[in-house]
């Protein structure tokens, strides 16, 4: 079910090169995220589980240290090679980490998957995000690394 033969673009490996300098983590992955609720840029760091401490260091001093640098949100992200486990870590890096219910994966007959994501009512709008920005977080690192078609909210009770 996993990808194989990401592209990393230059920019990307630049990004992934400084921040394994300043953190010494192993860094599997990095996209730039355009918020759709202000338009700026945020950093996406895919990180290989056991090194998220080294990544964002004592007090989040490498991240800081990044932000810093390089005037842009970082996001650091554990990476999990089991879907249910990488979509539980995108949406715990929010400001109140949301539960994940239950993941689902459906295919259609003309073989297209879709995840559908539940959690808890009162985490609906959190898991959706401003504007939908939390939704296009999960739809960009999910699609990017798993073999699926569409990534989506179960909004019904």
């Amino acid at each position: 079910m996993l990808k194989k033969n990401i592209k990393i673009d230059r920019g990307s490996m630049e990004l992934i090169s400084l921040f394994n300098n300043i953190s010494g983590a192993i860094i599997k992955d990095c996209m730039i995220f355009k918020s759709p609720e202000n338009h700026s840029e945020i950093i996406i760091f895919l990180v290989k589980k056991e090194d998220v401490g080294k990544a964002i260091g004592k007090a989040g001093e490498h991240v800081k240290d990044l932000m810093a640098k390089l005037q842009k949100k970082i996001d650091v992200i554990p990476f999990s090679e089991n879907l249910n486990e990488f979509i539980q870590s995108i949406l715990n890096t929010t400001k109140n980490s949301i539960k994940v219910q239950n993941i689902e994966i459906r295919e259609s007959r003309n073989q297209k998957k879709t995840v559908i994501i539940s959690v808890r009512p009162q985490d609906r709008g959190k898991a959706i995000g401003k504007d939908g920005s939390m939704i296009r977080k999960i739809k960009l690192l999910v699609l990017r690394h798993f073999d699926v078609d569409n990534v989506i909210i179960n909004t019904k009770n």
